[in-house]
């Protein structure tokens, strides 16, 4: 199920501090980043790119979440998703879903679990790392 070589992404209480964590990547060879939170007590994770424009969701607002906090968001177009399932919720994306990236969360640490996966540098910022 998942693959043998687990990327280290943050402790859980890092996470549990936050409402959400990016974490720059490269995806099936593709610079990109993934959006990592808990919900419903369970640590999720997305690559952080609307469906609707391929922009990332928090392109234009230090945010990934709606004003209430429930669901994604897409801070660009406004499209929510669901955050359990990563489908769309706006009647125009109907059909549409996030991408999801495999995670575990085990003994305190969570990991991607992804094959397609590689992180980039933990270390480095939006600035450092040009997105394609």
């Amino acid at each position: 199920m998942y693959s043998d070589d687990l990327q280290f992404i943050c402790t859980s209480d890092k996470l549990t501090s936050l409402d959400y964590f990016i974490s720059h990547i490269e995806y099936r060879e593709k610079k990109a980043t993934a959006v990592i939170f808990y919900h419903q007590d369970r640590v999720r994770a997305y690559l952080n790119s609307c469906r609707h424009g391929e922009r990332r969701l928090d392109c234009e607002a230090d945010t990934v979440f709606n004003a209430n906090g429930q669901l994604l968001s897409c801070s660009m177009h406004g499209f929510e998703f669901d955050p359990t399932s990563g489908e769309c919720l706006s009647p125009k994306g109907s059909g549409k879903k996030l991408q999801p990236v495999q995670v575990i969360e085990k003994e305190g640490r969570i990991y991607f679990a992804d094959k397609h996966i590689r992180i980039i540098d933990p270390l480095k910022t939006d600035q450092d790392i040009p997105l394609e």
